[in-house]
């Protein structure tokens, strides 16, 4: 079995597009597989059982700087292993040194002694090339799945003329504070999408509800409430945003156990929607709505600091705090929320 696994592994090393070179202790060739012979122009019988410094860097342990000239002699010398190392080598084939990312291993015996160390070196001009078809590829999508999203937003702002803007301030106040509760940068990402697409489900409420000056009676006010969960119902069928769906649902949950539509309870309602919470409300009491006139930033803020508690988790309200002071850009004017 340990002949048939040898023999598979050495199928293995010979396939791959890239050069793979292993040198023993005292920094010998003893191995490369074609590729190497390709990309490096080197032959494999000229090669092996030679020092690697004066096969392939013209016997040059350092470069003009005083670093390795070597990945894999830096790291059987000290031990650090390497992933994407830029590297040059000077082969017979190119003019100018040829420039590689290189990736390193230390190989142990039984033991646990180091035995060796192997190296395999990727052609930066063709990954390079790669890497920009597979980036400009990401970039197209994503520039689609933001147009969907903001599409959404101005859906929902055609509908009811107090939420013009609402969504793009509550995705900033939102994303700002995920930064200042220390959240990951996707985390910080995916919060300020779901401020952008947290009244979706608005869409499926009547405009005439939506704009309703007056007070709403049991049945329209159980239209308004069911908006996180129809919004919820449109996301999910975008396989993208499965992750804004739980945020979008819970978003008018409260940190008693009193919200809508599960009744979920403090740590029960995921934090992004404890931020939206927040945020969704500020921008609602400092904007015009069918019922009322905006209120004053300082009143805005005593409700936040009253309702801490209660409405809102208290670690999310003071993060929010301290925010404020910082957020520019006209917050006072805004939506419906």
């Amino acid at each position: 079995m340990d002949g048939e696994t040898a023999s598979l592994d050495q199928l293995v090393l010979e396939a791959l597009p890239c050069p793979v070179l292993v040198v023993d202790t005292g920094g010998v060739l003893i191995y490369l597989n074609s590729a190497s012979e390709r990309e490096l122009g080197v032959k494999k019988e000229e090669v092996i059982s030679r020092s690697l410094i004066e096969t392939l860097y013209q016997g040059k342990k350092f470069d003009r700087k005083g670093r390795y000239s070597s990945a894999l002699i830096e790291t059987l010398e000290t031990g650090c292993e390497f992933s994407l190392r830029v590297e040059e080598i000077k082969t017979t084939l190119h003019v100018l040194p040829k420039v590689f990312l290189v990736d390193t291993s230390i190989l142990r015996d039984r033991d646990g002694g180091v035995a060796g160390v192997c190296a395999v070196y990727h052609n930066f001009l063709r990954d390079r090339r790669l890497l920009k078809e597979t980036v400009m590829n990401r970039l197209t999508t994503v520039s689609e799945q933001f147009e969907t999203i903001y599409a959404f937003a101005e859906a929902i702002g055609a509908r009811d003329q107090y939420t013009m803007g609402h969504s793009e301030k509550v995705a900033e106040y939102a994303r700002l504070t995920a930064e200042a509760l220390g959240l990951d940068e996707k985390e910080v990402d995916l919060a300020y999408i779901c401020g952008i697409v947290h009244d979706v489900g608005k869409i499926g409420v009547p405009e005439n509800i939506l704009n309703k000056p007056g007070s709403l009676t049991t049945d329209e006010f159980k239209q308004i409430t069911s908006h996180p969960e129809k919004g919820a119902t449109i996301l999910s069928h975008i396989s993208w945003l499965e992750d804004v769906v739980p945020v979008v649902l819970a978003h008018h949950e409260r940190y008693d156990g009193r919200g809508y539509p599960q009744g979920l309870r403090g740590e029960e309602i995921p934090l992004l929607s404890r931020i939206l919470a927040v945020a969704d409300a500020f921008d609602a009491m400092t904007s015009d709505r069918s019922y009322r006139k905006a209120l004053p930033v300082p009143v805005a803020i005593n409700e936040l600091k009253r309702n801490a508690g209660g409405q809102f988790d208290p670690r999310v309200v003071e993060a929010f705090m301290r925010i404020l002071g910082e957020y520019k850009g006209g917050e006072e004017e805004g939506g419906n929320g």
